[in-house]
C-alpha cells in the first residue's frame, strides 16, 4: 500500500523538516513519498495545506494518506503496527501525547457540538470516536473519493472535526489505535490566535450541522460563554501581529457602538415623528439632507486615502491630514450655506441648515480621530468616545423635545452639543500625536488629493444620487410627501451603521493584503465577506418586510403609516449595499477607485431621471423602487468589474 506522507509547514525551520525525514525513514514504510506544503508566503490555512498536499499524493497513486503536524514525532511508533489499523478503521488516530497527558481520540458534545479529546483511557485497543486529533491523522482513500477534501473555510482547528464528521455520516469508520502513541509538541498551545479560532471554528461547526435544538441552546447559553471566552480574547487584541483578530474586534466594536448610537436616534425619530406632523418632520430631514449633500467635500476623500495609504509615519501623516481636512471644513461650512441660500429655502429651513451646518467641524474632528485610530487597528477607541457623546446627545434632544414640544429646540441642542464635541475630539487627537497645527502646505497636500480625489469623486457622486430624490420629492411634492418618505427611509439609515462598521474594519486588512500580494488570501477574504455581509443583511430584511405591517403600525401616527409600505419596498437595499461594500473595499485596495466614478455617475444620471420622471405620478413609492433597483445595478456592475480587477492583479 503506497502511503503519502502530508506536513503543512508555516515558518517551520529547516531543522525540524530534516528530523521528520528522518523518523519517516527509521518507521520503514516500503513504499512512500513526503510531501511538504510550505505556507509561511501564501497562508491559505491548514485545511488548504492539507488539500494541496492530498491532492499531490493522489497524482502520485497514494493509497493510505497520513496528514500531520511538523510539530510531532514517530520516534515511539511502529510502522508494522498500522498494518493492524487497516482492518478496523477508515480513518483513524493514535493516541497523542501533549501538554503532560495522553489523549485518545476526540469526541462530540452532543449538546453544542464542540469537540473535545479524550484523556481516559480506554480498555480496548481499537476504540471507535467521533474524530481524531488533526496533528495526525490517518486516511484512506476511498473516503476522499467519496466525500472529498477538507473544508477550507476552517483556515485553522476544527478542520478534523468536521471532516470526520462528515466521514460518519457517509457510514465511514473512525477510531482509535491506542496502544500506539506519538509526542505532539503542540508549538501553537500558548499562542492567543488558537482561543480565536477555536472559538469561531466551533460555532461554525455548529450552524453547519447543529440541529435547532442545539442553535437555540447555544443562543440561551451566550452570556456564559462570553463569560468563559472573553477573557481569552482579550488576550489576542493586545497581540498587535493577530490580524484578522484585530478585525473581529474592531468590527464588533464599532458594530455594537453603532448600533447603540442607531438605536438612540431612532428613539428620538420616534418621538419626533409622534410629536411634529410629516411636513414639521420634513424640516429635520431636509436640513439634514442639505449638509450632508456636501459633506463629502469635507472629507475629499482623506478618510478613504488614509485608511489605505497611512501605513508608516502615522504621527506626522495624521498631522498632515488635520490641517488639510481644517481648510476643507471651513470651504464645506461656507458653500453649504451659500447653497441652501439658493435653493431659496424659508427662513424656517434656512435657520436650523445653518444650526446643522456646524457638525461639519464636528464630523472633520472626529473623523480625523477615527483614521488615526483605525490606521493602528484601535478604532474601538472612536466608537467608544461617539457611543459616549451620542448618548448625552440624544437624551438632550428628547428632553428638549418634550419640554418644549418645539423643533427649533432640536436645532439649537444640536449646535450646541456638536461644538462640543468637536473640542473633545481635537484633544483626543493632539494627544496622541503632538502638537496640531494649521500650517499650509501645498506641496504635501496636492500629493494627499491626487491620491484622494477619486475617493471625492466617489463620495460626491454616491452622496448626490442617495440624496437627491429627496430633494425632487420636496420640489415636486413638497413636504408632506418628504416627511412620509424620510420615515420609511429612516430604518434603513438607521441600519446603515453595519455597513460603516464593516468598511472601517475590513478596508486596512484588504490594502494589507493587496500590498503583500497575498492573491489567495485576498480572494478568501472577499468570499467571507460575501457569506458575513448576506447572513447580516437578507434576515434583516426579510424580518422588516414580513413583520413591518405588524409591529410598525404600534410605532406610527395615522398620518405616517404609508412609510410602512415604503420601508418595507427600500428596506432591501441593505443587503445590497453590505455586497457593494465587500466589492468597492476590494477595488480600492487595488488601487482601481477610478473605474467606480463612472458607475456613480451613471447612478446619479439614472436617479435624477426615472425621479424626476416617476415622482409626478407615483410620489414616494418611485423613490423607493427606483432606489432598490439602482442598488441592485450596483452590485451587478462591480461585481463585473472586481472580477476582471483580480483577473488583472492575480493570475
Amino acid at each position: 500500500m503506497k502511503t503519502g506522507f502530508i506536513f503543512v509547514l508555516y515558518k517551520t525551520q529547516k531543522s525540524e523538516v530534516e528530523r521528520l525525514k528522518k523518523e519517516i525513514k527509521g518507521l520503514r514504510v516500503n513504499d512512500y513519498k513526503i510531501y511538504f506544503i510550505d505556507n509561511t508566503d501564501d497562508n491559505v490555512g491548514y485545511a488548504g495545506g492539507v488539500n494541496k498536499g492530498i491532492k499531490q499524493a493522489l497524482k502520485d497513486d497514494c493509497e493510505l494518506l497520513i496528514v500531520a503536524n511538523p510539530d510531532i514525532s514517530f520516534s515511539h511508533s511502529r510502522s508494522a503496527s498500522w498494518l493492524d489499523d487497516v482492518r478496523y478503521f477508515d480513518i483513524w488516530g493514535l493516541a497523542v501525547k501533549q501538554d503532560g497527558k495522553t489523549y485518545y481520540g476526540g469526541t462530540i458534545d452532543m449538546w453544542r457540538m464542540s469537540g473535545g479529546l479524550i484523556s481516559k483511557k480506554p480498555q480496548k485497543r481499537f476504540v471507535p470516536a467521533d474524530f481524531v486529533s488533526g496533528s495526525l491523522m490517518f486516511i484512506k482513500k476511498k473516503v476522499i473519493d467519496k466525500i472529498g477534501f477538507f473544508d477550507e473555510s476552517y483556515f485553522l482547528y476544527y478542520e478534523e472535526v468536521d471532516y470526520c464528521y462528515r466521514a460518519k455520516k457517509a457510514c465511514f469508520k473512525v477510531g482509535i489505535d491506542s496502544k500506539i502513541t506519538y509526542e505532539h509538541f503542540e508549538i501553537s498551545k500558548d499562542s492567543p490566535t488558537k482561543n480565536y479560532f477555536l472559538f469561531k471554528n466551533r460555532l461554525k461547526f455548529l450552524f453547519k450541522y447543529g440541529s435547532l435544538r442545539q442553535k437555540l441552546y447555544e443562543i440561551v447559553r451566550l452570556p456564559k460563554t462570553l463569560i468563559i471566552e472573553i477573557p481569552r480574547l482579550v488576550v489576542l487584541a493586545r497581540d498587535d501581529k493577530k490580524t484578522e483578530f484585530r478585525f473581529f474586534v474592531n468590527f464588533l466594536s464599532l458594530n455594537i457602538s453603532s448600533l447603540i448610537n442607531k438605536v438612540l436616534h431612532f428613539g428620538l425619530f420616534l418621538i419626533l415623528i409622534n410629536y411634529f406632523k410629516p411636513e414639521e418632520y420634513a424640516v429635520y430631514t431636509l436640513a439634514w439632507t442639505q449638509v450632508g449633500l456636501l459633506l463629502p467635500l469635507l472629507d475629499f476623500g482623506t478618510t478613504s486615502y488614509g485608511l489605505v495609504h497611512i501605513t508608516d509615519s502615522i504621527e506626522k501623516k495624521v498631522k498632515e491630514l488635520f490641517s488639510l481636512r481644517f481648510y476643507l471644513s471651513l470651504i464645506t461650512f461656507t458653500l453649504t450655506i451659500i447653497l441652501a441660500i439658493l435653493f431659496r429655502y424659508p427662513a424656517n429651513i434656512l435657520v436650523p441648515i445653518i444650526l446643522v451646518s456646524f457638525v461639519i467641524f464636528a464630523n472633520m474632528f472626529s473623523g480625523t480621530y477615527l483614521i488615526l485610530t483605525s490606521v493602528r487597528q484601535k478604532s474601538y477607541l472612536a466608537s467608544i468616545v461617539s457611543m459616549i457623546f451620542q448618548i448625552f446627545l440624544v437624551i438632550f434632544l428628547i428632553l428638549g423635545i418634550l419640554l418644549t414640544k418645539n423643533l427649533m429646540a432640536v436645532f439649537i441642542i444640536t449646535f450646541v452639543l456638536y461644538n462640543f464635541y468637536s473640542l473633545l475630539n481635537f484633544f483626543l487627537v493632539k494627544k496622541e500625536v503632538g502638537s496640531l497645527s494649521l500650517k499650509i502646505n501645498l506641496k504635501q497636500w496636492l500629493m494627499i488629493i491626487k491620491k484622494s480625489f477619486v475617493f471625492l469623486l466617489i463620495s460626491l457622486l454616491a452622496g448626490f444620487y442617495s440624496k437627491v430624490d429627496v430633494l425632487i420629492l420636496n420640489f415636486i411634492k413638497g413636504k408632506e410627501a418628504v416627511g412620509i418618505y424620510s420615515a420609511g427611509y429612516r430604518f434603513l439609515d438607521a441600519l446603515m451603521f453595519v455597513v460603516t462598521s464593516y468598511n472601517v474594519s475590513s478596508m486596512p486588512m484588504f490594502s494589507k493584503f493587496a500590498k503583500e500580494k497575498k492573491g489567495n488570501i485576498f480572494k478568501n477574504k472577499i468570499k467571507k465577506d460575501v457569506l458575513l455581509v448576506s447572513i447580516i443583511g437578507l434576515p434583516i430584511a426579510l424580518g422588516f418586510f414580513f413583520l413591518g405591517p405588524v409591529i410598525l403600525p404600534l410605532l406610527f401616527k395615522s398620518a405616517y403609516f404609508q412609510s410602512i409600505q415604503v420601508l418595507r419596498i427600500i428596506i432591501f437595499a441593505l443587503p445590497l449595499i453590505l455586497l457593494t461594500s465587500v466589492f468597492l473595499n476590494s477595488i480600492y485596495a487595488l488601487n482601481r477607485a477610478k473605474t467606480v466614478i463612472y458607475i456613480f455617475l451613471f447612478q446619479l444620471i439614472f436617479n435624477i431621471t426615472l425621479n424626476y420622471l416617476l415622482i409626478p405620478r407615483y410620489s414616494y413609492f418611485a423613490s423607493a423602487y427606483i432606489t432598490l433597483a439602482g442598488e441592485i445595478l450596483n452590485v451587478l456592475l462591480l461585481f463585473v468589474i472586481l472580477r476582471s480587477v483580480l483577473y488583472e492583479n492575480f493570475r
